[in-house]
């Protein structure tokens, strides 16, 4: 499998992420991290970062390490945590790490972190394998 190719494909090909600004940085084997420049468009009322742009880099990034296997998946399942406020933070960093790989689900925790390192959000999450092979062009 060529991640770096993978990866490309990914950022091309992820209308909703590049709207709010999600990039998919590494994939390798089960395993997935992406970065988020946060702007003001990207708050909620209280000024802290939108629990729906976390959770959208949550799946997104989930998401690319559950294809790195070299399959197209579709979210099945998803429960996050938030666990500190983004006020003030600049850029947001996330990790999926595989927990299980079966036949048809792959099964994913999902950290996002701020730049200093402080989790904001922890999540797993589940895709099922449409058992359709990517095609790296």
């Amino acid at each position: 499998m060529d991640y770096e190719k993978l990866c490309r494909i990914r950022n091309e090909q992820n209308a909703f992420g590049n709207l709010v600004g999600v990039k998919i940085v590494e994939i390798r084997e089960g395993y997935a991290r992406a970065e988020l420049e946060v702007t003001p468009e990207l708050s909620n009322p209280i000024g802290s970062l939108h629990g729906g742009c976390l959770f959208t880099m949550a799946d997104v990034t989930g998401g690319s390490a559950a294809v790195s296997h070299g399959e197209q998946v579709t979210t099945v399942d998803a429960d996050i945590r938030y666990l500190r406020a983004g006020i003030g933070v600049k850029r947001v960093i996330c990790e999926a790490h595989e927990i299980k790989k079966g036949k048809n689900l792959l099964v994913y925790r999902v950290d996002v972190k701020d730049e200093g390192g402080n989790l904001l959000t922890a999540g797993t999450f589940t895709y099922m394998s449409l058992h359709k092979k990517i095609i790296l062009e």
